[in-house]
C-alpha cells in the first residue's frame, strides 16, 4: 500500500511528487494492490499477442503472394501502428506500476515514445476510413477495382491519415511558442498545456467522426449490393429453371415426333414399335442432365465469387467494428476533458481515464486473430510456422 500524501489533482500547477521523493498517487487508488497486479497482467498479455500477432501478419502477407493486394497493404500499416502502440505505451506503464516513481516529462527519450505512441494510436483510427473506402470499391466495383485502387492512390489513402496525425500529435505542440508538458497518471503519458490544446483534442474528435461517417457511407453501399445480388439470384434462378423445363419439352416433343415416325414406319414394316422408341428415351435423359449440370454451374458461379468477396468484406468489417468499440470510451473521455478541463478530473474519472486506456490496447492484438477467418491467411500463417515456402 502506498502511502497517500494528498488528494490534490496531479498537474502542470502541482507538484507530482513530495520533498521524500514518493510519487502522489492520489486520487488514483487503482495503483493499489490488487488492481496494480491485474493490471500489470493484462498490459503483458496485451503487448505480447500485440507485437507477435501483428509481425506475425507483416510476414504472412509479405510471404504469400495471393494476399498481396491493395487492401492488405492498407492493412500492413494498420498492422504497423498497432505495432508501435504497443511497444511504446506497455513497457513505460509495466515501469511506472514497478518502480512507484513519477516519469519526467522533460526527458527526451520518454517525449520521444509518447509522440510515437500518440501517432501510431490515433493513425490506427484514421486509417479505418481508407480501409472501408477499398471494401466498397472491391464490392461496388469489381471489375473497376484494379483500376482504381493503384499503387499510387493505395500510397495517397495511406500517406493521408499519416499527415493528418503527424501534423496534430506532433507538429502543432513542437511549434507552438509557450507550450508544455505535464506527466498525467490515467493515462500514463504527457499532457499538452498549450493553446491548441482544446483544439488538437476537438480535431481528434472530428477525425473519428468523419472516419465512422465514412465507415457507414460505404457499408451501407455495400449492404445495398448485397441486396441487389440476393434479388438478381434469386430472378435467375426460377428463370433459368424455365428455360430447362421449356428446352427439355421441346426436346421431349420432338422425340415423340421421331417415336411416332419410327413407331409408324415399324408397323408398316411389321415390326415392333418399342425396340425403336427405347433408344430415344435414353438419349433423353443425357441431355435433359447435361443441361441442368451446366445451367447449375453458371449460377453457382457467380454467387461462390460474391461469397467470397463478401467473406473478405465481413472480416474488414469485424476489426472496424473492433476499433470503434474499443477506441469509443476514450475519445468520450477526450471530449469531457475538451470541455471542461482536466480540473474537472475527479477521484471517481481517474479509474475511467485508466480504463478508457487500456481498453483501447484490445485493437492492437484484436485484428490478427479475426484475420485467421481468412483460409489464405490461415495457410500462409501455418507455412509460416513450419518454415515453409
Amino acid at each position: 500500500m502506498l502511502p497517500n500524501v494528498t488528494t490534490e489533482l496531479p498537474g502542470h500547477q502541482n507538484s507530482t511528487a513530495n520533498s521524500t521523493g514518493v510519487f502522489d498517487w492520489e486520487p488514483f487508488s487503482y495503483y493499489y494492490s490488487p488492481w496494480r497486479e491485474l493490471q500489470l497482467v493484462w498490459v503483458t498479455i496485451c503487448m505480447t499477442l500485440g507485437t507477435c500477432g501483428n509481425t506475425a501478419v507483416l510476414l504472412t502477407i509479405s510471404s504469400v503472394e495471393e494476399l498481396r493486394t491493395p487492401g492488405n497493404a492498407l492493412l500492413c500499416t494498420l498492422a504497423v501502428a498497432d505495432i508501435l502502440q504497443v511497444i511504446t505505451k506497455c513497457p513505460i506503464i509495466i515501469w511506472l506500476m514497478m518502480r512507484q516513481q513519477s516519469l519526467s516529462c522533460k526527458n527526451d527519450g520518454y517525449l520521444f515514445l509518447h509522440f510515437v505512441y500518440l501517432t501510431g494510436s490515433l493513425f490506427s483510427v484514421n486509417i479505418i476510413g481508407p480501409i472501408s473506402l477499398d471494401r466498397y470499391w472491391y464490392i461496388c466495383y469489381p471489375l473497376k477495382y484494379s483500376s482504381i485502387m493503384t499503387r499510387a492512390r493505395t500510397a495517397c489513402l495511406a500517406a493521408l491519415p499519416l499527415l493528418v496525425t503527424v501534423t496534430n500529435m506532433v507538429l502543432v505542440p513542437f511549434f507552438e511558442p509557450g507550450g508544455g508538458f505535464y506527466f498525467f497518471p490515467p493515462y500514463a503519458a504527457c499532457k499538452y498545456t498549450g493553446q491548441a490544446k482544446t483544439g488538437r483534442q476537438a480535431t481528434n474528435n472530428a477525425c473519428y467522426g468523419i472516419v465512422v461517417l465514412v465507415m457507414l457511407f460505404c457499408y451501407f453501399k455495400i449492404w445495398r449490393e448485397v441486396r441487389r445480388q440476393q434479388a438478381r439470384h434469386r430472378q435467375l434462378l426460377p428463370q433459368a429453371l424455365t428455360a430447362v423445363d421449356s428446352g427439355q419439352s421441346e426436346l421431349t416433343g420432338t422425340t415423340r415426333q421421331t417415336s411416332l415416325s419410327i413407331s409408324s414406319a415399324g408397323h408398316k414394316r411389321g415390326s415392333k414399335s418399342s425396340n425403336k422408341v427405347a433408344p430415344a428415351r435414353i438419349c433423353d435423359e443425357p441431355s435433359r442432365s447435361s443441361v441442368e449440370l451446366s445451367v447449375q454451374l453458371a449460377l453457382q458461379k457467380v454467387p461462390s465469387e460474391f461469397k467470397q468477396r463478401m467473406k473478405t468484406v465481413t472480416t474488414i468489417l469485424l476489426v472496424i467494428g473492433v476499433y470503434f468499440i474499443t477506441w469509443l470510451p476514450y475519445f468520450v473521455v477526450i471530449l469531457r476533458q475538451a470541455k471542461w478541463g482536466d480540473e474537472a478530473s475527479s477521484s471517481s474519472d481517474g479509474p475511467w481515464q485508466r480504463f478508457a486506456m487500456l481498453f483501447s490496447l484490445i485493437s492492437a492484438f484484436s485484428n490478427p486473430i479475426i484475420y485467421t477467418r481468412n483460409r489464405q491467411f490461415r495457410q500462409g500463417l501455418l507455412r509460416l510456422f513450419r518454415c515453409r515456402n
